[in-house]
């Protein structure tokens, strides 16, 4: 029987917890948020962090987006590194998304005329089968702006075949995106997916590093976790569905606040560059840039930072003066209820679905 302590009290460490095989305790729950410590969770406790040298533990699996900051936290309290199992960056690596999709695209038969790049908003809020025009999504949760530059970059100068058809792209943004840089972010782990394919780290300077930690990680992974009857690790999971008013708007503030919780003027001018040779690139192929902000619930938007927001605008009425792009602002849509976001931020299928024909229609063919 392995003991276990399990960092993290999210949406993560819920899957996290249904994922671990019959031969597995958790001895507890650790978490940050004071407010939850001595609190019970999954009938376990949940911990200081300080505390967690008093237990008699086998691994700790960091259950959190914030791993980074976790996993130096864990070292630095005394924490051997060969007991810790990092659960993304683990999960990145096992299932490389990046690495199927680009897979999926070179080996696609089909006469794609739109590429479409962002981060989860895109991911989730786009339907393009049902796109007037035939798509191919490059976009995954956390991706910046920088890497839907180099994707789309390195499709054109690397598969002529495949982009004589391309006459669109769809650049997905969020307000928050020039302030954005993943491979300095809490996400930074993310790097790794990409990296696999186009060998670029970007601002992340330990990139091999992580292939040594997936071996720890794997190594763990293998004690604790259950596989399916293919001898794989079922790690997709679904987003909870929010309910009532009052968690949802406490929900939205906290999203927002973290979101907006960015102050980063070099990343600013380094984005205004990247998306400046991201309109360049595009224009120059004779393909048609599409820049969309994506639809979020009024808990989200009504929590938004207005310095982002204003800044966001100037940056986009800057670069429209000097470069021809479409651009679609659907953030504060009033088209949208509560029944069309997955959270306070995403859109789900039935959302997704009306915000793809609502492209259909605004988007200047």
């Amino acid at each position: 029987m392995y003991k276990l302590i399990v960092f993290g009290t999210g949406s993560t460490s819920k899957f996290v917890t249904q994922l671990l095989d019959n031969n597995v305790e958790i001895l507890a729950y650790a978490d940050n948020d004071n407010k939850k410590w001595s609190k019970s969770y999954y009938n376990k406790e949940i911990m200081n962090p300080e505390y967690i040298n008093d237990l008699q533990y086998d691994f700790i699996v960091i259950a959190s987006q914030f791993n980074e900051e976790i996993y130096s936290q864990l070292l630095n309290i005394g924490i051997d590194k060969n007991k810790i199992l990092q659960f993304f960056k683990f999960a990145d690596l096992y299932c490389n998304t990046f690495k199927w999709n680009m897979h999926r695209y070179i080996n696609s038969k089909e006469k794609i005329e739109i590429l479409a790049t962002g981060i989860s908003y895109t991911s989730s809020g786009l339907k393009e089968e049902i796109l007037d025009k035939k798509c191919f999504k490059f976009s995954i949760g956390s991706q910046d702006l920088y890497y839907d530059y180099i994707i789309v970059k390195n499709i054109i100068e690397n598969y002529e075949e495949k982009t004589k058809n391309l006459k669109y792209v769809i650049i997905g943004l969020s307000y928050y995106s020039f302030q954005y840089d993943m491979s300095l972010s809490a996400m930074k782990n993310k790097v790794i997916l990409y990296y696999e394919v186009l060998k670029d780290a970007h601002n992340f300077k330990d990139a091999k590093k992580i292939y040594l930690e997936y071996e720890i990680n794997e190594n763990i992974a293998s004690k604790i976790f259950k596989k399916n009857k293919y001898g794989r690790y079922d790690l997709n999971w679904n987003t909870i569905i929010l309910k009532g008013d009052e968690n949802k708007c406490y929900i939205g503030k906290l999203q927002a606040e973290r979101d907006c919780n960015k102050n980063y003027p070099k990343t600013v001018e380094e984005n205004k560059e990247i998306f400046k040779n991201y309109l360049k690139l595009l224009i120059d192929n004779n393909i048609k840039p599409i820049v969309v902000v994506f639809p979020a619930s009024k808990y989200y938007t009504n929590c938004f930072s207005k310095r982002i927001e204003d800044e966001f605008h100037s940056i986009i009425n800057e670069f429209k003066k000097e470069y021809d792009f479409q651009y679609i602002d659907y953030f504060r849509s009033d088209l949208f209820e509560d029944d069309d976001f997955t959270d306070v931020s995403h859109l789900n299928t039935k959302g997704a679905e009306k915000f793809t024909q609502i492209l259909n229609k605004e988007i200047q063919w």
